[in-house]
């Protein structure tokens, strides 16, 4: 049996490994897999396995779950922004040289620390009861040991003696701002899957006999007849019986060009009619649709898990524990020797030393001002933890038409037969499309001159061309098939044009490159191996690829281009997927690092990491060295923390005795040790 459970209030890769621990632990569950982006447990189990053991369990482990309904999470930004509030008339207070009272800052921090700081006290608890140590055992404990000592100076000195009570509002209100903003992108990620869901109609128009009535799709049954009428989408997928039309299908393939369909031809679910009618039979509904398995498909990908920072956490479990006891032998062996005074002083000041405030900002802080950087550079990163592995990539995928392509057709060659010349071809095609709605009209129209002849007579032939009265010649425009020409394909789509009876020439359109894909592609391929995967046809795709000089492959819908993605990483590879359409959406989905273009499909920004707001190829390149150089400052950040502890706990333990290192002078030092973290972080301001 298989259940899906949703999971609130996991934050981390510890919070993942402890909800998968005690998933294991339920009596016959076989398999549990934990996903932090899509907060969904996905277990495999046999007949003793319920919902609500597995509920209990995830419970047990500190989060909150259901397998029925929504679970909402506790309100965080109420919580951050009191605290920001406080933490900012603190602050201010105190450059202004005014000194507050000191239990004013008590109430302030009191709040921030008991009721905005309430979830990440009951999630440490959780975890400690589960002996497990996680980035919110080390927010709580250095918050409180800030606050806990600021409490007791004020007690013994008075509203007047120095406190570090700013310090416990800020670290609890920053780690609560990232958890909201965390939270705010999941659910846009989830909205798309819906989104795309809907892309298909409520309704269609079913046949009985000679009857047709209109119908719910729920209502439509295997092998039923249903009219397609023009400007309508495909309810569901099947084959076309009688009639043809033009479908767009860039829903699946990206491309905007339309697909000519008649009797025998398969169609597919969600696609749009064009001005043609047609008959269909449903031949898959539901589940079993394209659309349907598409989103399945970044479901499934959205449940396998994203590479996040784990160091902190790891770390954590072993150094906390470790501090906390080498903290109380302190304390002893003072004691031992007759000082039990000093043996107190000292177990504070190596807790107060010790407190992991740079460890746990080093991640946090660097993120926050490298993804504000990146949002100034018009890069929306809505999974951070993407980050890291973009840090780390070996393989980049480009989506064609519409990524590296302009996504619209172009006149690009006139020929002309002997007997006309190419502005006669170009103007009477010019004239014969005006009157014509397919996108390729539009392209050969916008390349004629202002003024046009009248068009009598005219007549669209669906999945053919045109013909009509020009001038008094009658004209036919479309395929070679069309007008019986036996022509040798390229990568370009040509059209014919007859007049009275006689080719006169034809055009060739073209889906151009964008006009900086060259130089993105060139930047990229200094540290990447890059390729193109696509869904338009084979020719075209290695005509674009040879203009780039990198490797390709055309002709592959949704769930191919997945597989290319698959084989890549099996093969060791860490892959990047950047795409535009709602096709790429599967792609998207299973790469280690997926970027949409702002200008693309709303499911592909949604689905992706990294969404490019900017009409400008470039900034794909800049957003890999921008991760490279967020991952560069979390390490450096890290580094100073283990590093500082190092140094300063034999210290605050004694080691230099008589002279002592005070509490006073504990906090002094966790607290430069948190500012040297953040300025370093705040370097990727400037990064460009």
């Amino acid at each position: 049996m298989n259940f899906t459970i949703e999971v609130k209030g996991m934050h981390c890769a510890s919070c993942v490994g402890r909800v998968e621990r005690q998933l294991a632990r339920v009596p016959g569950v076989e398999l549990a897999v934990v996903s932090l982006l899509g907060e969904k447990a996905s277990v495999q189990g046999n007949d003793q396995v319920t919902s609500e053991s597995l509920v209990q369990a995830i419970e047990k482990a500190g989060y909150q779950a259901s397998a029925s309904q929504p679970v909402r999470p506790v309100a965080l930004w109420p919580r951050w922004s009191l605290g920001l509030l406080l933490g900012s008339l603190s602050m201010l207070a105190m450059l202004a040289g005014v000194h507050l009272n000191g239990w004013l800052e008590f109430a302030a921090a009191s709040v921030v620390q008991l009721w905005g700081g309430a979830p990440l006290y009951a999630s440490a608890w959780k975890a400690a009861r589960s002996r497990a140590a996680t980035m919110d055992t080390l927010v709580v404990l250095g918050s409180s040991l800030a606050y806990l000592y600021s409490t007791a100076i004020l007690w013994r000195g008075g509203h007047h003696v120095a406190t570090y009570f700013e310090s416990s509002i800020f670290i609890i209100t920053l780690v609560l701002l990232g958890r909201w903003l965390e939270e705010g992108a999941r659910q846009k990620a989830r909205q798309s899957l819906r989104g795309l869901l809907e892309s298909a109609p409520q309704k269609a128009h079913r046949l009985r006999g000679d009857q047709e009535e209109e119908v719910l799709l729920s209502e439509i049954a295997l092998e039923d007849l249903l009219r397609v009428r023009p400007g309508e989408k495909v309810p569901v997928d099947g084959l076309v019986v009688e009639g043809e039309s033009n479908l767009d299908e860039s829903l699946l393939t990206g491309e905007s060009m339309p697909v000519s369909k008649s009797s025998g031809q398969s169609v597919i679910g969600g696609t749009i009619n064009g001005s043609g009618s047609f008959t269909m039979r449903a031949r898959a509904l539901g589940q079993q649709t394209v659309l349907a398995q598409i989103a399945a498909s970044v479901e499934r990908a959205q449940l396998e898990k994203p590479p996040v920072q784990k160091l902190a956490d790891q770390v954590a479990g072993v150094f906390i524990p470790i501090v906390l006891v080498l903290s109380v032998l302190v304390g002893l062996a003072w004691s031992a020797f007759g000082h039990p005074e000093i043996g107190l002083q000292a177990a504070i000041s190596v807790l107060l030393i010790a407190c992991p405030c740079a460890l746990g900002l080093a991640l946090p802080v660097a993120y926050s001002v490298g993804l504000g950087r990146a949002a100034q550079l018009g890069i929306l990163v809505r999974n951070p933890g993407a980050l890291e592995v973009a840090a780390q990539l070996d393989a980049v995928v480009l989506d064609k038409t519409g990524t590296v392509t302009q996504n619209r057709a172009q006149v690009v060659e006139v020929f002309a037969f002997p007997g006309f010349t190419e502005e006669t071809v170009v103007r009477l095609a010019a004239a014969l499309e005006s009157r014509s709605e397919h996108p390729l009209a539009q392209a050969v129209v916008a390349h004629g001159p202002q003024s046009l002849p009248q068009v009598e007579e005219f007549q669209a032939l669906t999945g053919q061309g045109v013909a009509g009265m020009v001038e008094g010649r009658r004209l036919r425009l479309g395929s070679p098939d069309f007008l019986g020409v036996d022509a040798q394909g390229d990568a370009r789509t040509r059209i014919y044009l007859e007049v009275d009876g006689e080719l006169a020439g034809w055009l060739a359109l073209a889906d151009p490159l964008r006009l900086d894909a060259e130089a993105a592609v060139q930047a990229l391929q200094r540290d990447y191996e890059v390729t193109i995967l696509s869904g338009d046809r084979q020719e075209v795709v290695q005509e674009v690829a040879r203009q780039l000089k990198i490797s390709s492959e055309g002709g592959l819908l949704p769930q191919d281009k997945k597989a290319r993605i698959e084989a890549l990483q099996k093969a060791g590879k860490k892959v990047a997927m950047v795409g535009d359409g709602m096709n790429d959406a599967p792609a998207l989905a299973q790469a280690n690092v997926s970027v949409a273009l702002g200008w693309g499909s709303e499911l592909a920004r949604k689905t992706a990491d990294v969404t490019l707001l900017h009409d400008d190829l470039s900034r794909l390149e800049q957003t890999f060295r921008l991760a490279r150089a967020i991952r560069r400052t979390v390490r450096q950040g890290l580094a100073w923390a283990f590093l500082y502890n190092l140094l300063l706990i034999p210290i605050a333990a004694g080691l230099l005795y008589p002279r002592l290192l005070s509490p006073a002078l504990a906090a002094a030092a966790m607290a430069l040790s948190s500012l040297s973290v953040v300025v370093n972080a705040l370097r990727l301001r400037w990064f460009r």
